[in-house]
């Protein structure tokens, strides 16, 4: 005998032809054939002696038999118990990585207010903020006093109680018809950068003004104008009134019109760079029912745009 022959070279007695076909048999009917092979093989193992199992049974160990030939028989019955034992670890349902839902973090809701900690009775205000996309080429900022961009979010602390007040309300604005988007965008609870995101108005000074409903103290208003680039906008001065013209009754919390260009009073604050981070507005408390913001252009263009704006405080 070549001693270079494999068991797979030797003939083959009756049992060991039938464990050979068993295998064959498998082997190209392929996957499809699995469960039919699981079954048979479950039934064979089961079966009494003296009442054989219908189908294939497992073959009796051969005697009397070269070595070789037990050596075959072995390694198959092996096999057919390696790949009965992978069938039934392939056939369990699978184990979906997603069995264990991890929750999306949670956007600000209109009633519903989370703090990070607490300073005193004050909470510190907490928002969603938007990812990080810078796109473009920035121009140089000629402007005076210029607050340097912020490198992580601002800590603004309210009053226990306040909660957003503006998700979702109406808007209306100087520009009636927006070039880019609609104002609705203002208050959709979306600070994304890019387009679909923000609405863009006429050149000159343009306002946006949100109606909250009904009158409530105001402690915070969170303004994104526009931060996938970085810029200054000109004239941004926040008022709040309960009067929807503006007439009467009018609080202005914030005005950066450094050179009066708006006519609207002097400057108490200093303009300051766009990022995701947004700005907050102290409302200081001032009751109203609207807020309206202005803008003049920035140091990119003469276009005023708005992302989101958030007003917090303690309805009446």
């Amino acid at each position: 005998m070549n001693a270079n022959l494999s068991t797979h070279d030797l003939p083959l007695d009756g049992d060991d032809r039938l464990m050979d076909a068993m295998l064959r048999e498998h082997a190209r009917a392929g996957k499809s054939a699995d469960d039919a092979f699981l079954t048979r093989l479950a039934v064979s193992l089961e079966a009494e002696p003296e009442e054989p199992a219908r189908g294939v049974s497992l073959p009796a160990p051969p005697t009397g038999k070269r070595r070789s030939h037990r050596l075959a028989w072995s390694l198959g019955l092996a096999a057919m118990v390696a790949l009965a034992a992978g069938l039934l670890w392939k056939n369990q349902p699978a184990r979906e990585a997603s069995a264990v839902q991890v929750p999306e973090p949670v956007r600000e809701a209109s009633t519903v207010q989370i703090p990070e900690s607490v300073h005193g009775n004050d909470l510190l205000l907490s928002t969603v903020f938007p990812p990080e996309l810078i796109e473009g080429t920035p121009k140089p900022m000629k402007v005076p006093n210029l607050v340097p961009a912020p490198t992580k979010a601002p800590e603004f602390f309210v009053p226990a109680g306040t909660v957003l007040l503006s998700k979702g309300k109406k808007v209306t604005s100087s520009d009636a018809n927006p070039i880019i988007g609609s104002l609705d965008l203002v208050t959709d609870g979306e600070k994304d950068a890019g387009e679909g995101y923000y609405v863009e108005l006429l050149d000159g000074l343009q306002w946006v003004q949100i109606d909250l409903e009904k009158t409530a103290a105001i402690h915070a208003i969170w303004i994104w104008h526009f931060h996938s680039q970085r810029r200054a906008y000109h004239d941004v001065i926040v008022q709040i009134s309960d009067d929807p013209e503006f007439k009467a009754g009018v609080t202005t919390v914030y005005n950066n019109d450094y050179d009066g260009t708006a006519n609207m009073g002097k400057a108490t604050d200093n303009p300051y760079v766009e990022t995701r981070f947004g700005m907050i507005v102290d409302g200081k408390g001032t009751k109203g029912r609207y807020v309206r913001l202005y803008s003049n252009g920035n140091t990119s263009n003469e276009m005023n745009h708005y992302i989101e704006v958030e007003v917090y405080g303690i309805p009446n």
